[in-house]
């Protein structure tokens, strides 16, 4: 994972370590009213969080994505590999055969 990976797992993790201690203080009714004039907030923190999220999904789709092209572009590569070295030894059964032919002819006739 790239260090730009973790730095944003952290701020996602941060933000739901808040979000879940603001849960546990509005238990509490008095400061649940004292918060209320400060309700205009959570409009932004919560779109906050679902940028978080969106950011998240678009970045694992990209990583799929270039992680998908990498392996077909060493798929391709080992096969390339492949039909190289099946042309190899293509030759080298045809010079083999070359040099045993001469080689039969004059072998003595039983």
């Amino acid at each position: 994972m790239t260090k730009n990976r973790l730095i944003f797992y952290l701020v996602f993790a941060l933000f739901h370590v808040g979000a879940f201690i603001f849960t546990l203080l509005i238990q509490d009714f008095g400061f649940l009213t004292r918060i209320y004039q400060h309700i205009w907030l959570f409009k932004y923190i919560t779109f906050f969080g679902i940028v978080l999220i969106i950011v998240d999904v678009v970045w694992s789709w990209i990583v799929t994505r270039d992680s998908q092209k990498e392996k077909a572009m060493l798929t391709h590569e080992l096969n390339t590999l492949k039909a190289k070295l099946f042309d190899l030894q293509e030759i080298a059964k045809v010079s083999d055969a070359a040099k045993n032919a001469p080689a039969a002819k004059n072998a003595p006739k039983s």
